[in-house]
């Protein structure tokens, strides 16, 4: 019975040997190779980054597909990290392409780096780790580092502002309000919500709010437009000095608020002097 249960044994070993030592032979390792990292879908609140991993199995059986771990950094620091799994597998003398998606807030990257404020961009790195574990030669790990700039949202400026005398009668006169704002970003951006007071004899005397459905086109100048109609009766009881007067001294204070959280607490102003012509 011993001499039959050594035999056993052996022939088990013996088996188990061959069949490993076959199959590492049979065995190839997979071609595993970074193919891009793209910024995608750039907007004012995120950017995504999509990045694809192509794995070529030149065996002519199935592989397990592999676990990728990844890791995005801001300025050197780690900032996200995460991991992409999947229960399919690598078929047999097939490539198959994994794409590793990440999602970068902009304002969780500002409240992390607050030096980056008024940055036109930052440099970022994703660190990524394919692990495959293989029954016969175990585990078998592939890094790779890609290193690119992430646009930061920059803020709309003023451009050639103006305000002319469009319209004038005996009762009244039409002032233009000419604004071009410039938005120097890859991305729309909506139109701000502008508040004006136009003050005469440095008293204001016309308040109002401006808002346009139309966004701001990337990269592009965007004319904004409206009217200030000045009563002439209303304005001689408001100022009964300017009965003989020709003209008034004017002064319109703009200031543009876009509500975006990453905008939060900076807002355009602008003032336009000028005069106003009576009748």
């Amino acid at each position: 019975m011993k001499k039959f249960l050594f035999l056993i044994i052996a022939v088990y070993a013996v088996f188990t040997f061959t069949t490993c030592e076959t199959l590492m032979a049979a065995f190839q390792e997979p071609n595993v190779s970074l193919q891009s990292v793209d910024l995608t879908n750039i907007t004012f609140n995120s950017a995504n980054l999509l990045c694809k991993v192509a794995v070529q199995n030149v065996n002519s059986f199935e592989l397990p597909f592999p676990q990728t771990d990844w890791r995005v950094f801001i300025n050197s620091n780690s900032f996200l990290n995460g991991t992409l799994s999947s229960g399919s597998r690598v078929r047999a003398r097939n490539t198959s392409v994994i794409e590793v998606p990440v999602s970068l807030d902009y304002l969780q990257v500002l409240n992390a780096f607050k030096s980056l404020k008024g940055s036109k961009d930052v440099g970022y790195k994703v660190a990524l780790a394919v692990s495959f574990n293989f029954p016969v030669i175990g585990e078998k790990v592939f890094n790779f580092d890609y290193e690119g700039a992430l646009p930061l949202p920059q803020l709309p400026r003023f451009s050639k502002p103006a305000i002319t005398l469009d319209k004038r009668d005996a009762t009244r006169a039409e002032l233009l309000v000419s604004i071009d704002i410039e938005n120097p970003n890859v991305f729309e951006l909506p139109s701000p919500k502008i508040n004006y007071d136009y003050s005469l004899n440095r008293n204001s005397f016309i308040k109002g709010v401006v808002e346009s459905e139309a966004p701001l086109a990337p990269s592009a100048v965007t004319p904004l437009n409206f009217r200030l109609v000045v009563t002439y009766a209303d304005l001689l009881r408001s100022f009964a000095s300017l009965v003989t007067a020709r003209e008034v001294s004017s002064l319109l204070n703009i200031s543009c608020d876009f509500g975006i959280p990453i905008f939060s607490g900076e807002t355009l102003k602008l003032e336009l002097p000028g005069t106003l012509p009576l009748r």
